[in-house]
């Protein structure tokens, strides 16, 4: 009996499912331009399935991979275009005076073809110039644009928008940014909703302000821009990886899922200047910090008197911590701002590659003690992820106390550098029998939970 129903249920395993050609044929046009001319080879029903290609995305690895010249393929493919649709066309351009004869050609064809997404990625050769300045014009009569990437381009609004009125995310790299750019923008494209600004330059001060419908921002490495002023109370996503001393924000706020990556030694008194981080932060559900930010705000001795943490996160769901370069953040430091999130479920540890959790003096003769004496609990945590985990003493001690305090904890994954770091489950105190433990290499993480966020080592 029991042999049999093994055999049915393997039977029912291997059953396969049958695609029409023609669903078969849709599907692959929504593939990148290079996957559908790889598949298309598989039978010849689908020889021409290129020419239907929705997802046109010509980028850096796909000029590497030319035979030929990449312009002639790319204007061949364009041109011999049959679909009602393109939705994303993105062209990497290493040198703009070779592409600026077809570029308002392929410009005139795409708006034809109801595009969406547009990504522009400019790279100069030493005899070019550094900045290709576009005039909202070239790509004003694009009615269905909705998403703009460009990088090495400086956009010059024009003052009556058309179609980029209804833009709806902006994306600039490497451009110059100024005041009066931001306010036409916010004058111009009303239904502007994310904003991401990434190694951007300007002279003065940059104020995001005035938006009707903005909620996502993204700032990165802008390091060359003065200060960046937020002040509108109805962004929702904040993402800022940099320079503390270049940003600042205005409340009150609303943000809900936010990023605090900074790459510069901070003092608490720094971290002050920010504003009220208690207000700022009060409705954050998913939030990632690196060490800067934690030593910014972890417990300390100021005037000799021991001042602990004042942050306290009601609504907070998701937190991941990461370690980078130097830092002198302990056990201690972590605890004391978990303990103040009453709501988190889920925890990401950050450990790095290199660094190794030690013992200083505040830990020895201040931390430890605490420490050991918290008798707090984390009743809604279900998740606790450690990365770049060595099984240094204090790594254990930081891992064993959380799981001791987390009677809702369902599952634990350590994941370790060293292929041959031996971590036994017996090592790790639980107080839940239903928690699974899971171990992981680097390059192995197999564990298909991963943190929202992904935030990479900043540098200027």
């Amino acid at each position: 009996m029991t042999k049999a129903s093994g055999s049915k249920r393997k039977r029912q395993s291997n059953h396969s499912v049958y695609l029409p050609n023609h669903i078969i044929d849709r599907i692959f046009t929504f593939l990148p331009i290079k996957d559908v001319v790889s598949y298309s080879a598989v039978a010849i029903p689908f020889l021409n399935t290129w020419m239907y290609a929705r997802n046109l995305r010509f980028d850096s690895l796909f000029k590497s991979n030319c035979v030929t010249k990449d312009i002639s393929i790319i204007n061949k493919i364009l041109h011999s275009h049959l679909g009602k649709k393109i939705y994303n066309f993105h062209l990497y351009i290493p040198s703009p005076k070779d592409y600026s004869f077809f570029l308002k050609d392929w410009i005139q064809i795409l708006a034809s073809k109801g595009l969406e997404e547009l990504e522009i990625d400019l790279w100069f050769t030493s005899n070019d110039k550094n900045t290709y300045y576009m005039d909202s014009d070239f790509i004003d009569h694009i009615e269905t644009l909705r998403r703009v990437k460009l990088t090495n381009c400086e956009l010059r609004i024009s003052p009556n928008l058309k179609s980029l009125r209804f833009l709806k995310s902006l994306s600039l790299t490497k451009a110059p940014i100024t005041p009066h750019f931001i306010q036409e923008l916010f004058r111009n494209c009303v239904v502007l909703e994310s904003l991401s600004l990434v190694f951007c330059s300007s002279t003065t001060n940059v104020i995001i302000k005035g938006s009707k419908q903005l909620r996502t921002i993204l700032i990165r490495a802008c390091g060359k821009i003065c200060l960046i002023i937020i002040d509108d109370p109805n962004i929702h996503t904040f993402h800022y990886e940099g320079e503390i001393d270049k940003i600042k924000l205005i409340g009150p706020t609303k943000l809900e899922d936010v990023i605090f990556n900074f790459n510069t030694i901070t003092w608490v008194q720094h971290i002050s200047g920010m504003g009220n981080l208690i207000d700022i932060l009060r409705n954050v559900q998913t939030l990632t910090i690196n060490n800067i930010f934690l030593e910014g705000i972890s417990p300390r001795y100021e005037d000799f008197e021991y001042k602990d943490m004042e942050l306290y996160l009601p609504n907070l769901k998701e937190l991941q911590i990461v370690l980078h370069g130097s830092t002198y953040v302990n056990p201690w430091d972590i605890i004391s701002f978990v303990k103040n999130c009453p709501q988190i479920e889920r925890l990401f540890i950050n450990l790095g590659d290199y660094y190794a959790m030690e013992g200083g003096s505040y830990w020895n003769f201040v931390a430890k003690e605490k420490f050991e004496n918290c008798q707090v609990g984390f009743s809604k945590l279900k998740l606790l992820k450690v990365k770049g985990y060595k099984k240094g003493e204090l790594e254990e001690k930081l891992v064993n106390f959380i799981m001791m305090r987390a009677k809702m904890m369902e599952s634990l994954i350590l994941v370790s550098k060293n292929k041959h770091l031996e971590i036994r489950s017996k090592d790790i105190v639980t107080v839940s029998k239903l928690v699974t433990i899971s171990t992981y290499y680097n390059n192995r993480d197999k564990s298909s939970v991963f943190p929202k966020h992904t935030i990479l080592s900043m540098q200027n």
